[in-house]
């Protein structure tokens, strides 16, 4: 193929993937409503209870979404315990909204996580060093009716396993 055809095929793809988005079109200020509670669970220790805090901005058939294979999404009550667990695993968790786009009902957030783990990490792949790790995150969340319905979700976890074992 080359290279106009890469570019025509390009073009394709986001002129397709633009019409699928909603006709909705988000507001700064309705974005900030929901993603502002949504992230300060992050940042711990949590401001106020993450089932509570859920249960207001996420919708009753969330979706968060790891990319990580099959099975790679979970629900609103599985969300709620794996975000109430990082208390406990890195107690001064920091998340910071370095970016944010909005498309239509989608909300894109370029971020960035800190912390240091008390405990083991990945079921003991990342040992607890006493050491911190700082890494990139870019979520795709889905806004609508004033909920959270749907979370993509990337972290350079690969990043912070090679901060935390490094001498």
């Amino acid at each position: 193929m080359d290279s106009t055809s890469k570019l025509a095929a390009a073009a394709a793809f986001t002129v397709i993937s633009a019409s699928a988005v909603s006709a909705q079109t988000l507001t700064q200020e309705e974005a900030l409503k929901v993603i502002t509670p949504w992230y300060s669970q992050f940042n711990l220790p949590v401001q106020g209870d993450v089932k509570t805090i859920q249960e207001t901005i996420v919708s009753p058939d969330y979706q968060s979404c790891t990319g990580d294979g099959p099975g790679e999404c979970w629900n609103r009550d599985t969300s709620i315990k794996v975000v109430g667990s990082f208390a406990k695993t890195v107690p001064d968790m920091k998340f910071a909204i370095k970016e944010m786009f909005i498309i239509g009902e989608r909300v894109i957030v370029r971020g960035e996580v800190s912390g240091t783990p008390a405990v083991p990490l990945y079921g003991g792949l990342i040992p607890h060093s006493g050491k911190s790790f700082k890494v990139m995150t870019i979520d795709i969340q889905t806004i609508r009716d004033g909920k959270l319905v749907k979370t993509y979700h990337m972290e350079n976890w690969f990043a912070a396993l090679v901060q935390l074992r490094a001498n």
